[in-house]
């Protein structure tokens, strides 16, 4: 073989390597960043207690994470909401308001059926809670008062009549035209599985 040829072999063997070095570098390296911006985006339900049990208030919250350093929080909406029959007793059964802390919404029913003496229609499941002396708060939800199917009744509870209807066992209660705005929300982003209550 002349020593033109081995060159010639030198270099495409070369080349051939270099470029299958190329391509493996260039298949190794990662994708955009632009998925795991996305798949950081998040939603949860705040409820910020006021002086007046029947007039606080309940935030849609809508977080994007593209950073944990410095994510972008935007408060998506705010209805007036009341907790307890008017009592701030975190730990009266059927009668205060909500114990601070941090709930898991369990379960979203568009249709609840808790019959005349229950939660009807639209409602977050909350479970249960511990107050602050270490008793259960049982069965709590986010509610309003309507038919399972989302209607208005003809008498109560399934009716709201105002103000007096923020009243509650202890539940977190929006009027019907409220509670149909947290669920038209919701629909357009990911699903809140938290509650902060304050």
């Amino acid at each position: 073989m002349s020593k033109g040829k081995s060159r010639l072999l030198l270099c495409a063997a070369a080349a051939a390597l270099s470029g299958g070095l190329m391509a493996s570098t260039a298949h190794a390296q990662p994708a955009a960043p632009v998925t795991a911006a996305v798949s950081g985006n998040y939603t949860y339900l705040e409820f910020k207690k006021g002086s007046d049990p029947q007039n606080s208030r309940l935030y849609f919250v809508y977080v994007q994470g593209a950073s944990s350093d410095h994510p972008h929080i935007h408060t998506l909406g705010s209805w007036r909401a009341g907790s307890g029959n008017g009592s701030k007793n975190t730990c009266a059964s059927n009668a205060g308001w909500l114990p601070n802390g941090d709930y898991t919404i369990k379960k979203y029913d568009a249709h609840h059926n808790g019959g005349p003496h229950g939660v009807n229609g639209i409602s977050w499941y909350l479970g249960d809670h511990r107050c602050h002396s270490g008793h259960w708060r049982t069965d709590l939800f986010i509610h309003s008062e309507m038919l399972p199917d989302g209607r208005a009744g003809s008498s109560e509870p399934y009716r709201w009549d105002g103000n007096s209807d923020y009243k509650s066992n202890g539940c977190i209660k929006l009027k019907p035209s409220d509670i149909r705005a947290l669920r038209d929300l919701q629909a357009s982003y990911p699903n809140p599985h938290k509650l902060v209550v304050h």
